[in-house]
């Protein structure tokens, strides 16, 4: 792509599209690898839960996070708090990285409040693409 001879008959706004959404999608996967293999969210087979009761561990659970880099799908250790509990779930580590009942990380989130905050949503979900290659659904 950007070998010898790149420069003729090539248009250079395409390579520079092109190379960095291929860096961010090696970052994404680098970023995926390191946080799926570590496995320190595994607080034992029990965790207190706010209830009284107690949480069960109940595997690794994925979901796709947006992020600044682009879309990562982690492995994250779940706790269930069954039996005469409240019923509540929760993964340590989505607590821990500020991103507790939703898909996006903090730094898609400040993105999409300063883009938001400045044009409709639709408008916002085409910018963060483009300038970002971050997507956003504009609802």
């Amino acid at each position: 792509m950007i070998g010898a001879g790149a420069a003729a008959g090539i248009d250079f706004e395409a390579i520079e599209t092109a190379t960095k959404r291929e860096a961010l999608r090696i970052a994404a996967r680098a970023i995926e690898r390191r946080l799926t293999a570590d496995l320190s969210d595994y607080a034992g087979p029990a965790l207190p839960c706010p209830c009284g009761g107690e949480a069960s561990y109940a595997g690794r659970l994925e979901k796709t996070f947006e992020t600044a880099v682009g879309a990562v799908t982690l492995r994250r250790a779940y706790y269930h708090c069954g039996g005469d509990g409240c019923g509540r779930g929760w993964f340590p580590r989505d607590i821990a990285y500020g991103m507790e009942r939703r898909s996006l990380s903090p730094a898609v989130l400040r993105m999409t409040g300063l883009v938001a905050a400045r044009v409709s949503f639709a408008e916002s979900e085409e910018l963060l693409w483009e300038l970002a290659g971050v997507r956003v659904e504009a609802k």
